[in-house]
């Protein structure tokens, strides 16, 4: 007789440190994910047993993954139980199928493969009484012949109250539980009381030589006509996109907010465990440039992370041009501003036009200088040349005097 882990013990210990919370949903699907274990599921393995959420194998009953169950030698188990059901009777249960997959690296004989497991107390109230009801496809009617490796296929653990059971311990009515297999129907007839103590769920027993590797989804649990159909999804693919920014030298960096793409089953930023950040090499004192900006530090159990970085442009600020302020002369008029005197080359400095004081002109159009007569053209010389006219006009002036 081929055994397998009695489970019910180390079930009932870590019952009271889970979080049962509000019991099994109405009927759905539900999604099962790594983030799940340790709230209504436990995982449980020993002696080089495991239970991981994979993508695959090949194209899984719902969605991409599914629960991969592992065995290294006859020691070694793995499970993964429910425990939402704690307190629901047996009586209730109207529906019980899973789907399962064998992969053909497994070394060890083909009749083992993923089980259902059902933690219970067939006393009900009355002490004692706690057992593991285990059905295996090997053990109906064709089971054994039927079996495949690499290939998902359905099995059903009610079949109307028809499909084959066994027990971890000697079941109250029944023949002694370890050499005789019963019907569903039978357990209920001999147990009424019977109620779920500990966990329901998928497990791969200990007691087999070789290697195992199995897969399973779409558990089927139906009770008093509500079934939920459990879909076992891996970790999702999450990625995180840095900012791009700009800002002027000398300034403080802005915050970077990061953006997201890939969450499921409606989950948001907040269902994340801890939030990424987002942060640059630059400071305040770095030049002119171009930086990476670059996102960390996220963790979740249901996703794994992708980051992609963003730039920082540190641009040069803006130069005001200057003011010119007008000179102020005492008395608060403002003064013009200074009009320097035009070189010549090669000449003394020549005094604007403007500021030229014409001599007196008489009537017949001669200027009139300490009584002697300037003659005409000599004036339009002196407006013509500035200083320089002057001086001849000067010249002449003395000449005709002597």
């Amino acid at each position: 007789m081929r055994s397998s882990r009695r489970l019910i013990g180390a079930a009932v210990a870590v019952v009271a440190s889970l979080s049962i919370a509000g019991g099994v949903a109405a009927s759905g699907t539900v999604v099962v994910r790594p983030g799940d274990v340790g709230t209504d599921w436990l995982a449980e393995s020993g002696a080089g047993g495991s239970s991981s959420f994979v993508t695959g194998p090949a194209t899984p009953p719902l969605g991409v993954g599914s629960l991969q169950l592992t065995t290294t030698n006859l020691s070694a188990y793995a499970q993964l139980f429910d425990y939402g059901y704690i307190g629901k009777p047996l009586a209730s249960f109207d529906a019980m199928s899973y789907e399962a997959y064998r992969a053909s690296s497994s070394t060890n004989p083909k009749e083992q493969t993923i089980a259902l497991g059902l933690e219970v107390d067939v006393n009900g109230p009355a002490a004692g009484g706690l057992a593991t009801l285990i059905f295996e496809p090997d053990y109906q009617a064709g089971g054994n012949a039927a079996m495949k490796t690499d290939t998902w296929q359905t099995w059903d653990a009610y079949e109307g109250g028809n499909a084959i059971w066994w027990a971890t311990k000697d079941i109250p009515g029944a023949p002694v539980a370890f050499n005789t297999f019963v019907s569903w129907n039978t357990i209920l007839a001999a147990n009424p009381e019977a109620t779920i103590a500990g966990g329901v769920g998928l497990f791969v027993g200990s007691g087999w030589d070789g290697q195992f590797t199995g897969y399973t989804d779409a558990l089927v649990v139906g009770v008093s006509g509500n079934s939920n159909t459990y879909n076992f999804e891996p970790k999702a693919s999450l990625t995180v996109t840095a900012p791009d920014a700009t800002r002027v030298e000398a300034a403080a960096n802005p915050a970077f907010a990061a953006t997201y793409s890939g969450f499921v089953y409606g989950d948001t930023v907040a269902s994340l465990i801890t939030q990424p950040t987002c942060t640059t090499t630059a400071t305040a004192g770095s030049p002119v440039g171009i930086y990476s900006i670059t996102c960390s530090g996220g963790a979740s159990d249901n996703y794994g992370f992708t980051y992609v970085p963003g730039t920082l442009h540190v641009i040069a600020g803006t130069t005001a041009a200057p003011t010119v302020e007008p000179t102020q002369i005492v008395g608060g008029e403002t003064a013009a501003p200074t009009v320097e005197p035009t070189e010549m080359v090669g000449a003394a400095t020549a005094t604007p036009a403007h500021a030229i004081t014409l001599p007196p002109t008489s009537a017949n159009g001669s200027s009139s200088s300490g009584g002697d007569s300037t003659p005409l053209f000599a004036l339009l010389i002196c407006l013509a040349f500035g200083s320089l006219g002057l001086v001849a006009v000067e010249a002449q002036r003395r000449s005709i005097r002597h």
